[in-house]
């Protein structure tokens, strides 16, 4: 099995990609400072326990990481069908801004 911190980076590339931006928005997100949040991205360190908590707040990849890391992969499927529910309500979202009132 990979490392936590590598598993982790790999799933914070995929959900923000590995852009400056991105680092600032996942410093955001944790309140973390820039350096930490360098190393997540980087898979030198991984999260803490409360800023792992806030990313799978935000990110999918993150939660699906966990979940595989905890050897928890029958949970999967759940995690998919949220992120779908959201992205179902998005587009209903665009679709009742477009209509005439």
């Amino acid at each position: 099995m990979r490392p936590f911190a590598e598993v982790i980076a790999a799933a914070m590339q995929v959900e923000w990609g590995a852009t400056p931006s991105a680092r600032k928005e996942v410093g955001r997100i944790t309140r973390a400072n820039e350096r930490s949040v360098r190393n997540w991205f980087e898979g030198k360190n991984g999260p803490s326990g409360e800023h792992l908590v806030l990313l799978i707040r935000h990110s999918d990849a993150v939660l699906e990481a966990v979940l595989e890391l905890a050897d928890r992969q029958p949970l999967l499927p759940t995690a998919g069908v949220l992120r779908l529910r959201d992205h179902l309500k998005e587009v209903v979202d665009t679709i009742d801004k477009l209509r005439p009132r």
